[in-house]
C-alpha cells in the first residue's frame, strides 16, 4: 500500500509521525494490500483510493448537518432505526454499541438521535483508519475501537454496560447500506463479506443487556430465527431481539 500527499509518495515512517493511531491500524496491511492507497488531503483529512474510483473519506460534519436539518422537520421517534433501538419520547435514551461501524453511516445517525453513550467498533484496518481520522477531526464524543475479531476482543469487554447492541454485517449477497453506490463498491472490495456473521450474531445476542438489533436487506433472511419483532423500511429491515 502506498501513501500520498499532494500526489507525492510519503514514507510510512513519516505518516506514522503525524498519524500514529491510524498508522498502527495500517501497519497490519501495508505489505499485503496493494490494491488501494491512502491520501492525505487538506487539513490532514485521510481518504482511501481503490482502483479507478475517486478517493473516499468520511465527512462527519456535513453528515451531521444533514441529519440536523432532517430532524428539524421530522420526528426522530418515527425513524426506523430509532424505533429499532427503542427510542421513545419521554424515556431515557439508551447507550449503544455499534459492533460494525463501517463508514459510520448508522453510527452518526444514532449520534444525531442523541443516544446516551455511543461506542463504535470496526475490525477492518483500512476502514478503521478513516473512522479514527474522521472522529479526531470532528472531535466527537464517540468511543472508537479497532478490533480484528469481535469474538476475541470486543467480547472481552463488559457488553452488559450497553443497553443496545447494533450489528450490521456485510452479507455475501447485496445489502443496501446507507452509502452511495460507488462508495459501497469500494467498501465491499476492501472489507469483503463477514463469513462469521452467524457466530458473532449469536454471541452478541447472548450478551445484549436489553436488545440486539441486526440490520439487513429486505431481500435477506434474518441471521437468527424468530426475532422479537422486525421494523422494515423501503429496502432495509431491522430485526430486534429483546433480552
Amino acid at each position: 500500500m502506498q501513501i500520498f500527499k499532494n500526489d507525492i509518495s510519503v514514507s510510512f515512517e513519516e505518516f506514522s509521525e503525524h498519524f500514529p493511531k491510524e498508522a498502527g491500524f495500517l501497519s497490519q496491511v501495508m505489505e499485503i494490500e496493494a490494491s488501494c492507497s491512502i491520501h492525505i488531503e487538506k487539513n490532514n483529512k485521510l481518504s482511501v483510493k481503490f482502483g479507478d474510483f475517486n478517493p473516499i473519506s468520511i465527512d462527519i460534519v456535513n453528515i451531521l448537518k444533514k441529519h440536523e436539518v432532517f430532524f428539524y422537520k421530522n420526528s426522530i421517534y418515527k425513524d426506523p432505526l430509532a424505533r429499532a433501538i427503542g427510542l421513545k419520547k419521554g424515556k431515557p435514551k439508551p447507550s449503544v454499541l455499534d459492533a460494525t461501524a463501517g463508514m459510520l453511516g448508522d453510527s452518526l445517525l444514532m449520534y444525531a438521535y442523541g443516544v446516551d453513550r455511543l461506542t463504535c467498533c470496526e475490525r477492518n484496518p483500512i476502514v478503521a483508519c478513516l473512522v479514527q481520522n474522521a472522529i479526531d477531526m470532528a472531535d466527537l464524543s464517540i468511543n472508537f475501537f479497532h478490533c480484528n475479531s469481535l469474538e476475541k476482543k470486543i467480547l472481552h469487554s463488559d457488553l452488559e454496560q450497553f443497553d443496545v447492541i447494533f450489528y450490521d454485517p456485510m452479507y455475501k449477497e447485496k445489502n443496501n447500506k446507507a452509502a452511495p453506490k460507488k462508495e459501497m463498491a469500494i467498501f465491499r472490495e476492501i472489507v469483503g463479506p463477514d463469513d462469521d456473521l452467524g457466530e458473532v450474531a449469536i454471541l452478541l445476542k447472548q450478551r445484549a443487556k436489553e436488545r440486539l438489533v441486526i440490520k439487513r436487506s429486505n431481500k435477506s433472511l434474518p441471521i437468527i430465527k424468530n426475532p422479537s419483532h422486525t421494523i422494515s423500511g423501503k429496502s432495509t429491515s431491522y430485526d430486534v431481539y429483546l433480552s
